[in-house]
């Protein structure tokens, strides 16, 4: 699906006072290596979410490395048989470490774009009720703003145990329309 169509969509969703005033941005940095791209959503023009490859990278890069030297990882060995260093435990820890690097990064709040567009695809394509217990963070947050979602049941909703974004997306919502 093309980017303008899914923008279309998915603010489609958005609420009545939210309507023109959130919106949502892709961009891709066309003259980079591998083309990164950062998602944003913004309020009246002001950032309010931000996701991009470049820091997550960065991050879990960083993270990756520390969880090898905390874990005393080898370094993988060369050998002339691929299958050898493919099937190595060297490598099975090495791909264990950056894993769980990643699950951190995205934990403390950061996400890579594509992801992020990935899941305002399947946002549009699914029930309301799923998108409001969804495992991801961000697709409860944007539910948050959803047109569908009426007052008494907003006042249901307890944000205090969820991830920064959702409780910064509920306190919007609950500013907006009191």
């Amino acid at each position: 699906m093309r980017w303008s169509k899914l923008k279309q969509l998915a603010e489609g969703f958005l609420c009545e006072p939210l309507q023109g005033r959130v919106q949502y941005h892709w961009i891709i940095h066309r003259k980079s290596h591998d083309q990164t791209g950062t998602f944003r959503i913004t309020f009246d023009g002001d950032e309010i979410f931000r996701a991009s490859d470049i820091p997550y990278n960065l991050a879990a890069t960083s993270r990756g490395q520390e969880l090898t030297v905390e874990r005393a990882i080898d370094p993988l060995k060369w050998d002339s048989d691929w299958r050898k260093m493919w099937e190595s435990n060297e490598l099975k820890q090495l791909h264990a470490a950056y894993d769980d690097a990643e699950t951190e990064v995205r934990e403390s709040g950061l996400y890579p774009a594509g992801e992020i567009i990935g899941l305002l695809f399947d946002y549009i394509h699914m029930p309301f009720d799923k998108a409001l217990t969804h495992e991801h963070p961000f697709i409860r947050a944007i539910a948050l703003f959803d047109r569908r979602l009426g007052k008494r049941r907003r006042k249901d909703i307890n944000v205090t145990d969820e991830k920064e974004i959702v409780r910064s997306f509920y306190k919007l919502r609950d500013e907006i329309e009191g």
